[in-house]
């Protein structure tokens, strides 16, 4: 039941993002509100995973561990820097707070949110390899193995489209002080860009580490 329940809030927490991350498409309380509810699952989601740091300096620290702790850590730190700047620019629901709204407080956000979401599809790709395994096994000499990995190729070449199209590395790097959106373009389009920029990165990050695996395995039986 707590594996279920993990599973259902990381995915709860992966759509949220997602949406947050078109902040023209919701109204400004509706942002806000989402961005509050996505951080206190987030909260949970560490506190369910308490053991996991308590860990950190126990055992062996290869280059995958070491990785895994890193990410895990910026992540935490982008997360913080996410509300922190959320609640120092609220409109609506810390508006009681009466903090002045800066343009500090504006590029912090820009800044944590855009390498918030790209921790974060790389922390999906760290945790993606049961599924994929699961999925290689059933599709591996079966009918639809080349429609498969067609249809892999396909999500991995739009990733890196929409990555080009929506301009992230603008927002990583800070090279605007605002966020421009496609007023025209539709929501549902935005949606899918973002989906599909999580979904490349995603599998780079697995395919890297099956091949690590790979190599460490050869050298092992060697």
């Amino acid at each position: 039941m707590n594996k279920k329940f993990r599973i259902i809030l990381d995915i709860v927490m992966t759509i949220l993002f997602i949406i947050l991350m078109g902040y023209y498409v919701t109204d400004n309380e509706v942002h806000e509100i989402l961005g509050t509810i996505t951080f206190v699952l987030f909260i949970i989601h560490n506190i369910l995973n308490i053991k996991w740091y308590k860990g950190i300096f126990k055992g062996k620290h290869n280059f995958q561990r070491i990785f895994h702790i890193m990410i895990n850590l910026l992540l935490f730190i982008a997360m913080l820097g996410m509300m922190i700047s959320g609640i120092m620019i609220s409109a609506d629901v810390f508006a009681f707070l009466d903090i002045p709204t800066t343009m500090f407080g504006r590029r912090l956000h820009m800044l944590s949110t855009s390498w918030g979401f790209i921790l974060m599809a790389i922390h999906v790709g760290l945790h993606i390899n049961a599924l994929m395994n699961k999925l290689n096994a059933k599709m591996k000499n079966s009918t639809f193995e080349y429609v498969y990995y067609f249809i892999l190729t396909i999500l991995a070449g739009l990733g890196i489209y929409a990555f080009i199209n929506l301009k992230v590395w603008e927002d990583m790097f800070l090279l605007n002080d605002f966020k421009f959106f496609d007023y025209e373009q539709s929501s549902i389009v935005f949606y899918l860009k973002y989906l599909s920029i999580l979904i490349f990165i995603a599998l780079v990050i697995y395919i890297i580490f099956s091949l690590v695996r790979k190599v460490k395995n050869k050298k092992i039986n060697n």
